[in-house]
């Protein structure tokens, strides 16, 4: 498997980085200190070098970074270097966090890699497989970082150091066309599936979903942003996107499967996935989701929340919302529900694994006084707690090694749904793309007089991304691509019913505060240009409206 071939390659060079202490990898030098006398020779060299560029992917971190949006709130926001601060407004340009997103390293390392396979000789075919790999991840690096600084400087073919070359920055539109001339390359030359000793590596369907992706940003900006028509990049989002659905993938029937450490082989949903291993390249997921005195270990740190507001946005199996739905019972608030409500999280009263093997209903109000109770050391803040990526039967929660899905195929069906409604509104493809991801959550399809809304649908969809993603870390960059999220994140976090005599269920009684939250549509849609990077190069000012 891919995921033990990387491992051993990445020990060869030595260029496994962690951005925290929490991901458990093993710390090197970079991948340009690798000799150049002895190495960038043969191809398997070329592949050893190429696997390196793989640690620029999104990692297990995006877990705790959906605490950015109106999805989940950090127990303790100061920590990971202010990474909590982001969703409470508290920010700012010497805010340590920032850097972790502001990784010109990453595109370094991409760039070095393209440079020496460039001067390397070895079959056409695979060298030119090898570039569309490292050139995904250069066009992925580039529209992240775009999403969340907007211009930047854009470094292309040539591996400067960004602290050295004082570069100034480039529009953002200049960048993102860099990176889709990048990832048409991918398109063109990786192929549809990988097996064997290859699989999980970074394939056609995956190159689709970021040109759809990139597509679907710059749509979003254009219409929602600028008040601008953008019927073409609509158009070309659902493009890309209908071609993965020509690949060959399906849901898998049980949503809770997709997170598991035992379904890494999946290649039916799963599309492309940071690749883990069992005691070797692992994350800290598990334990994190986990409130204290729960599993099989009792071993939690109730790190990241899932809000009242996301709980409650759950459907009822009628696909009415709790407010409107005669089959919602405030004394039993979990039953009739969307069927990803329960596999997603740890809901009060509902039976959870103990250390001694039995399970017993998971009670987080503070007036049952169990370790799990909120705003106590590990009892977290909201009284809802994650068993998305956590899996309480685990005996080593601090090194978990489940895959990190990137893309999955219900990606490419609510894009082609999403970019539909916005171009070519009422087409039955909507429906057809929807439906599927509805039906696997135990929900209606969708009516004809919904079909026929153009507003209700795009609700609709943008509901079902939601709660689909929970946990994936894509709410927070739809909010922003929406602009919405001076209403979504302007409103406080809750957790549970303060009051332990009150239903759970009763969203009219009040409930415990747990994190004050601020969104100023001025200057919060980008983040400021890290202070460090600044004070190494002028050239970066102006620095971002408002900061």
């Amino acid at each position: 498997m891919f995921n033990k071939y990387i491992f051993r390659s990445a020990v060869c060079l030595g260029i496994l980085f962690s951005a925290s202490a929490c991901e458990k990898f093993i710390e090197r030098e970079p991948l340009s200190q690798a000799s150049e006398t002895t190495y960038w020779k043969t191809e398997n060299d070329a592949l050893v070098g190429l696997n390196a560029v793989y640690t620029a992917l999104p990692t297990a971190r995006d877990f705790w970074r959906d605490c950015q949006s109106d999805n989940s709130a950090m127990t303790n926001a100061w920590g990971e270097n202010g990474l909590g601060y982001i969703s409470m407004g508290n920010h700012n340009a010497a805010t340590g966090y920032i850097s972790e997103e502001w990784r010109y390293d990453d595109i370094r390392k991409c760039l070095y890699f393209l440079e020496r396979l460039r001067g390397m000789s070895f079959d056409q075919a695979k060298k030119e497989r090898f570039e569309a790999e490292a050139r995904f991840v250069l066009s992925m690096k580039y529209l992240r970082m775009v999403q969340h600084f907007g211009n930047i400087p854009l470094i292309k073919e040539s591996p400067v150091a960004i602290d050295e070359s004082a570069l100034p920055r480039t529009d953002k539109e200049e960048v993102l066309k860099y990176a889709l001339e990048n990832v048409q390359f991918a398109i063109d030359h990786l192929p549809t599936r990988f097996t064997g000793a290859d699989q999980g590596r970074i394939n056609k369907a995956a190159a689709y979903l970021l040109k759809a992706n990139i597509y679907l940003y710059q749509a979003s900006i254009k219409q929602f942003h600028e008040n601008g028509p953008a019927t073409a990049l609509w158009r070309q989002a659902y493009e890309a996107a209908v071609e993965v659905q020509k690949l060959g993938y399906s849901l898998v029937d049980d949503y809770a499967e997709v997170f598991k450490q035992a379904n890494n082989a999946n290649t039916t949903e799963v599309i492309l996935a940071r690749q883990y291993v069992a005691d070797k390249i692992t994350h800290m997921t598990p334990v994190l989701a986990s409130p204290s005195g729960t599993g099989i270990t009792g071993n939690g740190w109730a790190s990241f929340c899932p809000t009242r507001d996301l709980v409650d946005s759950y459907l009822c199996t009628d696909g009415k919302g709790i407010r409107e739905s005669s089959q919602y019972d405030p004394a039993n608030p979990w039953e009739k529900r969307d069927l990803r409500l329960k596999k997603t999280f740890m809901l009060p009263g509902v039976p959870v694994l103990r250390p001694n093997g039995q399970y017993v209903a998971y009670q987080p109000h503070p007036a049952f006084n169990k370790s799990e109770k909120i705003n106590s050391e590990g009892g977290g803040i909201t009284g809802y707690m994650y068993l998305k990526f956590n899996e309480p039967e685990y005996t080593k929660p601090s090194e978990g090694f489940a895959n990190w899905p990137i893309y999955r195929y219900a990606e490419a069906l609510l894009i082609v749904a999403e970019a539909l409604n916005e171009f070519s509104p009422g087409d039955v493809q909507i429906k057809a793309a929807v439906d599927q991801v509805r039906k696997r959550a135990g929900l209606p399809a969708v009516t004809a007089a919904e079909l026929g809304n153009q507003v209700q649908m795009r609700q609709l969809i943008r509901e079902e991304r939601r709660h689909e993603f929970v946990a994936e870390h894509k709410r927070y960059f739809d909010i922003l691509r929406w602009k919405i999220a001076e209403d979504i994140l302007s409103k406080p976090a809750e957790g549970i019913n303060s009051n332990q005599n009150d239903a759970i269920g009763d969203w009219t009684k009040p409930r415990f505060l747990a994190q004050k939250r601020v969104f100023d549509k001025n200057k919060n849609y980008l983040w400021p240009i890290p202070q460090s990077a600044i004070d190494r190069n002028k050239n970066l000012l102006p620095q971002n409206p408002g900061w």
